[in-house]
């Protein structure tokens, strides 16, 4: 057996493992390691964020006796954009500055914000003076998200990213770093998880290869350009587009988004052209949402553009209808494969994660032992039993956090299988095939803690300094 323990006494261990490795140990061993990484974790981190200590303090927990004890603490996906929107339109980045503090163990109360006059230029600043590097959400609620990582978690991420696309057993793999990664995302660098993930790509898988990394977009999508395409997309769904009233600052990122999106469109061809004539009969890695990839291959349709690619190119494809809310046309599936008929391998994961689970040829996924997997009930959130096959809203807890908290209450509904054992050979508890958001399933998805209903409410209060210390 496998000794899982020693990736306590050195987190840094899990770099070094590969994927028979990672999903071999035995899933008493994992727990029985889990729950002793979780309890030196809310020892050490407790103190150091000041939303996770105050909300231990308001619900009474002092220790973790078991696994499902840590749920309370985990917080909700919603606490990632809780600053008062005020703060952005005025300018006051210095009580974006405290809001952010609050939810990392990184000291920012010496960054000097005075001179910041937009969301990109005050991240610029913490992430000068600061090992912070926060991604951000796309924001079509309305507003973006911050997730608090920093340059260690970026190396457990793009760690990550390689394991779960590395091959176990006879699954394919994909050869990240020595073949051409391509994807049709519409930009190249920002602070999106999507945009961070490919400059690490370059920095750190293709080093000194930068242009073996080929985005559609080539462009860098600033925050400013997503908080308004977040504001944008909420006015239209409302109704309120047409009264929507944006500042001259905002015109000019408005400008910007239309710019870039007619960027896009203009290297198209050249995109295209790279896939057809350049890899032809080579293999690559594809790494597109369905929602890029069938109007890429709607796009090579128009133009009668053969992509003739090595059979064995890699295709991860996340995502299908019905997913997280998604609608895809009819007939996608088989325009897609018409154009590129090579298999699609599937992943879930959640920005709040620095790990990802890759979609077996059974139909599951499997996260890495380091994520933690915990179930609650989406009106309560008591957290479900950890056996047999259950539903409900979807927990997780990343032992690599070092230097933010690792417990995130996510908006999706998903069945874990905890019997431990799937037919594609991988050890732990696996995630069926059929997430979903909860906000598509009913109209108020609120999230509560199983031991005090507006226990997150104070905490996202006190995050906003308007509750006493």
């Amino acid at each position: 057996m496998l000794d899982f323990g020693r990736i306590l006494d050195a987190p840094r261990t899990i770099f070094s493992l590969d994927n028979e490795a990672a999903y071999g140990f035995h899933p008493a061993e994992v727990e029985e390691v889990q729950l002793a990484w979780i309890r030196r974790h809310f020892a050490e981190m407790r103190p150091r964020v000041q939303v996770v200590d105050r909300l231990a303090r308001d619900i009474g927990v002092t220790r973790i006796d078991a696994l499902q004890d840590i749920t309370s603490l985990c917080l909700p996906h919603t606490m990632y954009k809780s600053y008062a929107s005020a703060y952005v339109e005025q300018g006051r980045f210095d009580r974006m500055t405290k809001w952010l503090g609050s939810l990392t163990a990184i000291d920012l109360s010496q960054t000097d914000t005075a001179s910041c006059d937009s969301l990109d230029t005050w991240l610029d600043r913490i992430e000068a003076e600061t090992p912070l590097r926060p991604l951000c959400s796309s924001g079509t609620s309305g507003k973006v998200s911050f997730f608090p990582r920093c340059t260690l978690a970026q190396q457990y991420f793009i760690r990550n990213y390689v394991l779960f696309n590395a091959g176990f057993r006879d699954e394919p793999d994909s050869g990240l770093g020595e073949v051409e990664y391509f994807t049709p995302w519409p930009v190249s660098t920002g602070r999106h998880n999507q945009p961070r993930l490919f400059s690490l790509l370059r920095e750190v898988i293709y080093e000194g290869r930068p242009d073996h990394v080929h985005t559609l977009g080539r462009g860098h999508q600033s925050v400013e350009m997503l908080w308004l395409a977040g504001q944008l997309k909420a006015a239209e769904r409302k109704g309120d587009l047409a009264a929507l009233k944006l500042s001259p600052a905002m015109e000019r990122v408005r400008a910007q988004i239309a710019q870039a999106q007619a960027d896009t469109t203009a290297n198209l061809d050249s995109f295209i052209d790279e896939l057809a004539e350049g890899q032809r009969g080579r293999r690559i890695f594809m790494f597109a949402l369905a929602d890029h990839l069938i109007p890429l291959a709607q796009a090579c349709k128009e133009r009668g553009r053969r992509i003739e690619l090595a059979p064995d190119s890699y295709f991860l494809v996340p995502g299908k209808p019905g997913m997280k809310g998604m609608a895809f046309p009819d007939g996608w599936l088989e325009l897609c494969k018409e154009v590129f008929p090579h298999p699609y391998q599937g992943i879930y994961g959640m920005t709040e994660a620095t790990g990802h689970g890759r979609l077996c040829p059974a139909g599951h996924y499997h996260m890495p032992p380091w994520i933690v997997l915990f179930l609650l009930d989406p009106d309560t959130s008591v957290p479900r039993e950890r056996q047999g096959v259950q539903t409900g809203r979807l927990t997780v807890f990343d032992l690599t956090a070092e230097t933010y908290w690792g417990g995130a209450i996510s908006g999706d509904r998903a069945t874990i299988d905890w019997r431990g054992f799937c037919s594609c050979g991988r050890r732990g508890p696996f995630v069926h095939d059929d997430i979903t958001r909860y906000g598509n399933l009913r109209d108020d998805d609120k999230i509560t803690c199983s031991r005090s209903s507006d226990a997150y409410e104070q905490a996202a209060r006190f995050v906003l300094g308007s509750m006493p210390e």
